[in-house]
């Protein structure tokens, strides 16, 4: 039987693609293990894992408030310090994260690492060891074509990445955006339904969806029979009170019933009677029936939708999201619209086309069905079986 030890980051969107893949590991006998910079072992155990096999990283800490909610807000509005903070993620905790990544590793004697290709710690402890890894992407960097230009890819570009890998005596990888690609396996949560191509030496394994629970699992909200409208702006960056505002505009005196899921927003928004303000939604649950998701273009939550077949407006605000925004506009399967500073009309006219069995959702179904062709967590699983052995 393999020893496999996750790797992954503390948001939820870093955390719960790994869930469904780790799961159907366990399924099949394998030993599986989590490993993440702070303390996961209360979700994970939820998830059905057992807390003594969660391994807690270097700083053990939640992450600080600052990188939630309106000082996150601020901060990812202030390009210079979006770009501190991008490099503070990627390079300056990496240290630490190796030392305490390497205790983990001689304790626990893995067979493959499977990481998160932003988590640098693992293919550098990873090389050291001679263990392979995997690489499951929580974005779709690894995807993003060589002719695309964004903020990020700037940032992640002037990085001093090379020369972090080379303190350790480990050649330097290939990078794309801010992804680490393996020499063993690389996995990107999507299919060629979205991104329009195959992408060699990338597993387009569609959508990464839990087995059992998730481990982020809350009380169901009571809803109409109404077409359901969804909006969820992720557990980092919600704090964006203008869009909600114009959302909920848009939606006054609509045939649909709109939930918004705000964060710490959810105790002060002047919600009106029949929108639901919730600070954190049963997302996959609303997905099951939403005829439109409006989302910051997360890369999980666009997954998830697109999993559903729901179309998407959505409207990025930093690092990744523009990426998601165009490959989500470009096959159809929704709109790319700047609820900053969009119009309650325009945005009313989005939210009617979405809901409705246009161009949008027959895209949406069609991806939906090319991802549950590609196997999911179940394939991923496999192809660590299979192609990541020492």
């Amino acid at each position: 039987m393999t020893r496999a030890l996750f790797v992954v980051l503390a948001e939820k969107g870093h955390v719960h693609p790994f869930v469904g893949p780790a799961q159907e590991l366990a399924r099949r006998g394998h030993t599986v293990a989590f490993y993440a910079p702070c303390d996961l072992r209360e979700p994970l155990a939820r998830a059905g894992f057992a807390p003594e096999r969660v391994f807690v990283g270097a700083t053990g800490a939640p992450p600080p408030d600052d990188n939630r909610g309106a000082s996150f807000a601020a901060l990812v509005a202030d390009p210079e310090r979006l770009r501190g903070w991008i490099g503070a993620m990627l390079v300056d905790t990496v240290p630490a994260e190796v030392e305490r990544l390497t205790q983990v590793v001689r304790e626990l004697r893995p067979d493959v690492i499977v990481a998160d290709p932003m988590a640098y710690a693992a293919p550098i402890v990873a090389a050291r060891a001679e263990i392979p890894w995997a690489g499951f992407s929580t974005s779709l960097n690894p995807v993003v074509p060589d002719t695309w230009d964004s903020a990020l890819i700037a940032t992640t570009s002037a990085l001093p990445r090379a020369a972090l890998f080379a303190e350790y005596g480990v050649p330097a990888p290939q990078f794309r955006v801010s992804d680490c690609l393996s020499p063993w396996l690389n996995v990107a949560w999507t299919t060629a339904a979205l991104i329009g191509r195959e992408v060699p030496d990338v597993l387009l394994a569609g959508a990464s969806l839990p087995l059992d629970a998730r481990g982020d699992e809350v009380e169901a909200l009571a809803l109409d029979d109404r077409p359901l409208v969804l909006m969820a702006l992720g557990s980092q960056i919600w704090h964006q009170p203008r869009m909600f505002e114009v959302v909920t505009a848009a939606s006054r005196g609509q045939p649909w019933q709109l939930v918004l899921a705000m964060g710490g927003l959810a105790r002060t928004f002047a919600a009106p009677p029949d929108v639901r303000a919730v600070a954190y939604a049963p997302q996959l649950a609303l997905l099951a029936r939403a005829r439109a998701f409006v989302s910051h273009g997360g890369a999980n939550s666009v997954m998830e939708a697109l999993a559903h077949g729901v179309p998407l407006l959505v409207s990025p605000i930093c690092n990744d999201q523009p990426h998601n925004a165009r490959f989500v506009a470009e096959a159809g399967a929704g709109v790319a619209c700047d609820l900053a500073r969009a119009e309650v009309d325009e945005v009313r006219r989005h939210l009617a086309a979405l809901c409705g069995e246009g161009e949008h959702r027959r895209s949406a179904r069609r991806i939906a069905a090319s991802y549950r062709a590609a196997g999911g967590a179940r394939a991923a699983a496999r192809a660590v079986l299979e192609r990541c052995r020492a």
